[in-house]
């Protein structure tokens, strides 16, 4: 029975992550309600990989012919097509370069889970072979930094999002997600749930995200790249479209920084 549970894999130019991402989905202490998908254009070993899984009939393979100009947005378009093979199960989403916790589903089986709910549950980096635990930032806690600054959630991850198969197919639907560039999928499933009042944190880690890579993540945490403050900037006309909100004194400094950087 592979219904309770969706794993969706954007596998793209992952070759050297793929197998153990797959595997940790394999490894669970609880698999026999997981369906596995793997979307890509371009994976190099395609063949290795899927003489390797041949024998799991709950892993899918999808590969697309079309790819997106921006990272991002052929991301998000590959989870997109993955979501005609679902219905309203509990989607995880991962990255072809990080691993799931044995324990998840296991964990995530104990929880009262509602369907209306968008889930982010808590993750640890591995960063040079050394386990990083993610730390919250004080001063965001406070109101007045809400106020002036933002209110958007931290230790925003992809691949710690849990989510029904209806909310996923619904923000597609309504949010019109390729109109940012920059923009990753989970900031956007996030940000559209968050300020719906259909978001929880669940403070576990369940996933192991793998740092200091060519991922997108590395391309904007730059302070001091132009990119950086584009991105910041796409995610406060977001903020600005989903809640009413300005950011006002976010929003100056980030547009101070677009105009002094090259």
């Amino acid at each position: 029975m592979y219904n309770k549970y969706i794993a969706i894999i954007t596998a793209e130019n992952k070759e050297r992550y793929i197998s153990e991402t797959i595997n940790s989905c394999l490894k669970q202490k609880i698999n026999n309600k997981l369906k596995i998908i793997v979307v890509y254009s371009n994976l190099k070993n395609e063949k290795i990989i899927k003489y390797k899984f041949k024998k799991y009939k709950n892993i899918i393979f999808l590969k697309l012919l079309e790819k997106k100009k921006y990272p991002t947005q052929d991301q998000m378009y590959k989870i997109q097509s993955a979501t005609k093979y679902i219905k309203n199960e509990w989607i995880m989403l991962l990255d072809g370069d990080d691993k799931f916790k044995t324990k998840k589903i296991k964990y995530l089986n104990k929880l009262s889970l509602k369907k209306n709910k968008l889930y982010l549950h808590n993750h640890e980096i591995l960063y040079k072979n050394i386990i990083i635990n993610y730390s919250n930032k004080f001063y965001k806690k406070f109101l007045i930094y809400k106020k002036l600054f933002n209110d958007w959630p931290e230790k925003v991850n992809t691949s710690s999002i849990l989510i029904s198969g209806n909310l996923l197919k619904n923000f597609y639907k309504k949010s019109k997600p390729y109109n940012w560039k920059y923009l990753a999928i989970d900031i956007q499933l996030v940000l559209f749930y968050f300020y719906k009042n259909k978001f929880n944190f669940v403070d576990e880690v369940l996933t192991e995200k793998i740092e200091n890579i060519n991922n997108l993540d590395k391309k904007f945490s730059n302070y001091i790249k132009k990119i950086y403050w584009i991105r910041r900037m796409e995610q406060h006309e977001l903020t600005k479209i989903l809640s009413g909100k300005m950011n006002y004194l976010d929003r100056i400094i980030s547009l101070f920084f677009l105009k002094i950087l090259k």
